[in-house]
């Protein structure tokens, strides 16, 4: 079960989930966990800051948005200058940026990954558990590293997601593999307890415009995103609650 605002947030937190990789579940994870902070009494806003638009599409999926959050596009390498403004003249608590791959580049998506990273109180990495995938997600490592220069208490959380539903030596010692592949000098990074599986009722769900906690409550999918929901509100949003700024 969501707990129902279990901290007051006395200044807006803003998540950047991103990875390098395309298909890591990166969309699901932002559109889900917005809908697990929106079923625990916050105000929500997404911004979809990937060109593909798969969040503006999955809102649009029924001509009255069937989310329980509010969602913007805006795909700019000013995201960090921009959010303070709508911040400024809303009630938001929680911002959820929906990042492009390609985070490695310079230019075009990476520079908008940049910008949403310097936006960021907390950075979410959703990971699958294989060695491909945990070598591509180090290739964010020099950006992370870059950006923490100038928000020295910007905390990474890697998420492992799209997990098999069966067991293997690889997935038993994910946590630990992700860790010893990413585990670097100056960066706050940690693996969260939480691990979202492979299921189909998360590629379902955003055909029919809902969040999973909407589209199939009381199954293992949504179980999962309340588990991630409860684990990110008391590790992030005491920080908030507390009147200490993350950035």
């Amino acid at each position: 079960m969501v707990p129902n605002k279990p901290y007051a947030i006395f200044m807006a937190l803003t998540f950047a989930v991103c990875n390098q990789k395309g298909g890591v579940g990166k969309t699901t994870t932002c559109m889900n966990l917005a809908g697990g902070f929106a079923r625990a009494g916050y105000s929500v806003l997404v911004i979809d800051a990937d060109p593909q638009g798969s969040a503006l599409e999955w809102r649009n999926r029924s001509e009255e948005s069937l989310l329980p959050f509010e969602l913007i596009q805006l795909a700019s390498a000013s995201i960090h200058r921009e959010i303070p403004k709508l911040l400024a003249n809303s009630s938001y608590e929680l911002v959820l940026i929906d990042c492009p791959p390609g985070a490695a580049e310079s230019k075009g998506h990476g520079a908008v990954t940049r910008s949403a990273l310097l936006a960021a109180d907390f950075v979410i990495i959703p990971v699958q558990p294989t060695p491909m995938d945990f070598l591509a997600t180090a290739i964010m490592v020099p950006l992370l590293t870059d950006v923490a220069a100038f928000k020295p208490d910007l905390r990474t959380l890697l998420l492992v997601s799209r997990k098999p539903t069966t067991a293997s030596r690889l997935t038993r010692d994910v946590r630990q593999a992700l860790l010893s592949t990413l585990e670097i000098d100056g960066l706050q990074m940690e693996v969260l307890e939480t691990e979202i599986h492979q299921r189909t009722l998360f590629a379902e769900s955003p055909g029919a415009g809902k969040a999973i906690l909407d589209y199939a409550p009381g199954t293992k999918a949504a179980e999962e995103v309340e588990l991630l929901t409860k684990e990110l509100i008391d590790k992030c949003l005491t920080i908030s609650a507390s009147g200490v700024s993350a950035a």
